[in-house]
């Protein structure tokens, strides 16, 4: 079976991550806070603008009540570039200590990383290649329904009834 792209996977896994989680619950609803970008070619430092918007997605998890937080990374090192699986790695662990730092349990990163074949397509018909991307999502002990309403959390979904 072919490996898909950092996009892909997340598109794949992230809503079967939250099913799992509701198993057992009539109401639910998805909270995440999610980031993918690229990087320069052979390059395993991460940007600034990414730094920021990671911190700042780790903010708006902070305000998510009772819950502890889990860093979801996905790291791909591209065809063309030099040992694509080396930077793949060197950017996961980049990601992985920066969590770390932002206050991620070790614990709680799960991480993903993958040869990129052929870049992605953007909403505006550009090539791409969204080597990294990070989620975080609330660890509820017995479930995350309690998040669904609260006003201090913004879900992605509509609750399920």
């Amino acid at each position: 079976m072919p490996k898909m792209n950092i996009v892909a996977s997340i598109g794949r896994y992230l809503p079967a991550l939250f099913f799992a989680a509701s198993v057992g619950s009539a109401n639910a609803c998805t909270v995440s806070e999610d980031m993918t970008s690229s990087l320069p070619l052979n390059s395993t430092e991460i940007p600034n603008s990414d730094r920021i918007r990671i911190a700042d997605m780790m903010l708006a998890a902070k305000q998510w009540p009772n819950v502890e937080i889990r860093g979801i990374v996905y790291a791909g090192g591209y065809v063309k570039e030099r040992n694509p699986k080396a930077l793949a790695s060197g950017r996961a662990a980049a990601l992985k200590s920066y969590l770390v730092q932002l206050g991620v349990k070790e614990t709680n990163i799960w991480i993903d990383t993958r040869i990129i074949k052929k870049p992605d397509v953007d909403d505006k018909g550009n090539a791409t290649l969204d080597q990294i991307s990070v989620s975080l999502v609330p660890i509820c002990e017995g479930g995350c329904e309690h998040l669904c309403n609260d006003p201090r959390v913004t879900p992605n979904s509509k609750a399920i009834k």
